[in-house]
């Protein structure tokens, strides 16, 4: 079962399906049409009989798992019937082939019987694969951009290199030269080795001038560090600290810009006692929150919620900061969070923090030419997949095809202009998509026949 948008970033959907009918493999493929054109997209079974259904976007996640139960059930069967096909056969046919063409040369020179073992071998090579299945995610519970605007394979437009390709063209000759020139090169440098850093000393600064702070988040956890990110603005600076890669909490030596209000957890708390733990969050960074629930005045699971909170909204202000300079430090943790839970999904940690800034905040940040167009980074299409997005998000996620215009998603979605650049600053603060300027002489996005007849 195969689940198609009709407007892909550089291909129309009945495009596909005609590529899809002139290939042996897929000609029988059943095919449900995605479309935000209208709910009067229906399959035409005179013009493609391969197309059984269509699911008119925004959907739920809810309607794509019933869509699929309802057209996967043969197709799960003959897959199945298929991955418990013995591979035996195919080889049998193949060596079958093998034999005759053997036995026409069977009186030919020592040469042809020498590779015949050969030709075997290499027959018999492809048999050692084993099919992987790859377990299905569960995406019932959020909101994704697959849920909302129907992922579709990007195969059809970077089509990959099948495993192996390049190491199978290499000839079985030159095997030897290439590895004793790898035993030479591992005698001279041992590849991957640490360099010691000292305990304490930096590990990375930048300057958002040349260096975002999503860049600086994302190296926290590919290379996995411990420490603290210091954050240095306008203002008392900001410490992000992390374990193994993982968010854990943001603080200040400040405790006015980390929390000025007073939450409704604190209304049974002496004042005194608030107090001194906002003067021991000055001097040693710990949030007075914790502090207050390691004296058991307030209960723990509150305090932690309350310390994600008012963390985040800390640093979503470096966010529309003129200029913020980071340098991280790989040093031990305080004591203090010792216990509390780290976040590992640094794109989904992120987000949240960027939820926190609303449009007023912004200011000439989010003045976006209305007429430059979103379009995916190199790994964007990706990543946007596996984020928890709320509906608003994902149906906004669902316009960037290349073509369309701030000012056409925002009319699209029945947007106002300035929430239309709320929500586009939020994915190229996470480096999602990245506008370009309108193409020459293009006044509107192409459409297929759909768009035409419906709108869009």
């Amino acid at each position: 079962l195969i689940l198609l948008d009709y407007v892909l970033p550089d291909i129309q959907g009945d495009e596909v399906l005609r590529r899809l009918a002139e290939n042996a493999t897929t000609a029988t493929a059943r095919v449900v049409y995605m479309s935000g054109f209208g709910a009067d997209l229906k399959s035409d079974p005179k013009q493609n009989s391969n197309v059984v259904g269509s699911l008119d976007k925004p959907f739920t996640s809810e309607l794509l798992l019933k869509t699929v139960e309802t057209y996967m059930p043969q197709e799960t069967a003959s897959s199945e019937r298929i991955t418990e096909e013995p591979t035996s056969t195919r080889m049998e046919e193949q060596t079958g082939t093998t034999s005759e063409s053997d036995n026409s040369v069977a009186s030919d020179s020592t040469r042809s019987e020498a590779e015949q073992p050969t030709a075997q071998s290499a027959v018999e090579q492809p048999a050692a694969e084993q099919p992987v299945e790859v377990a299905p995610t569960d995406s019932a519970e959020i909101a994704t951009i697959e849920t909302a605007a129907g992922g579709s394979d990007d195969a059809w437009w970077s089509a990959a290199r099948p495993p192996g390709a390049a190491t199978a063209e290499i000839p079985a000759e030159t095997t030897g030269a290439i590895g004793s020139t790898s035993d030479q090169s591992a005698d001279q440098a041992t590849p991957g080795e640490d360099i010691p850093i000292p305990s304490g000393a930096a590990y990375f600064c930048g300057d958002t001038s040349f260096f975002s702070l999503n860049w600086a988040l994302h190296t926290i956890a590919a290379q996995k560090l411990t420490g603290t990110l210091r954050c240095f603005w306008n203002r008392e600076t900001v410490e992000l600290l992390s374990r193994n890669g993982e968010i854990l909490l943001a603080t200040t030596r400040d405790p006015e810009l980390y929390c000025a209000d007073s939450p409704i957890t604190l209304v049974n708390v002496d004042q005194e006692r608030i107090t001194a733990a906002r003067e021991q969050q000055r001097a040693s960074g710990s949030p007075f929150f914790l502090t207050l629930a390691q004296e058991e005045e307030i209960i723990g699971e509150p305090a932690v919620q309350l310390v994600q909170h008012y963390g985040q909204t800390l640093v979503a202000q470096l966010w529309t900061a003129s200029r913020v300079r980071f340098m991280f430090e790989q040093t031990d943790l305080p004591d203090y969070t010792n216990d509390f839970p780290a976040e590992s999904d640094i794109d989904f940690w992120t987000l949240s923090t960027l939820r926190f800034i609303q449009s007023q905040d912004l200011g000439a940040e989010a003045n976006y030419d209305p007429s430059s167009i979103p379009a995916y980074t190199r790994d964007g299409f990706e990543r946007v997949q596996k984020l928890r997005l709320t509906v608003a998000e994902a149906q906004f996620a669902s316009q960037f095809n290349g073509t369309r215009s701030i000012a056409q998603i925002a009319k699209n979605l029945r947007l106002d202009l300035k929430f239309a650049r709320l929500t586009l600053f939020r994915f190229l603060a996470l480096e999602i998509v990245e506008c370009w300027p309108p193409t020459t002489g293009v006044t509107q996005e192409k459409r297929g026949m759909f768009g035409r007849i419906f709108g869009g």
